[in-house]
């Protein structure tokens, strides 16, 4: 019987860890949406999204938007040129 207890307790952190990634997931998703929309993130988006998944998360998801756009993750190569898919091809 000590078996299935330890078997839900990796469970339990199966599903912690779970919510934790589509947590961060969909906070990457509104911090993209927000960007291609306006061009930047809204301070509201931020506010909304630290209010609704935690300040870590929230930043931590910036934080690799961020750096996915200095690397140039976003850029699409068409027609040998890149292209930006946001507004402004500097942020």
């Amino acid at each position: 019987m000590g078996r299935f207890r330890g078997n839900y307790r990796i469970e339990q952190e199966e599903n912690r860890e779970l919510k934790k990634s589509l947590a961060e997931l969909e906070c990457e998703e509104a911090i993209i949406k927000d960007k291609k929309d306006f061009g930047r993130v809204r301070n509201s988006l931020m506010k909304v999204l630290r209010a609704k998944y935690g300040y870590d998360i929230a930043n931590r998801a910036l934080s690799r938007v961020n750096k996915r756009l200095e690397e140039g993750y976003f850029r699409t190569k068409e027609s040998n040129r890149t292209e930006s898919l946001f507004r402004d091809s500097r942020i």
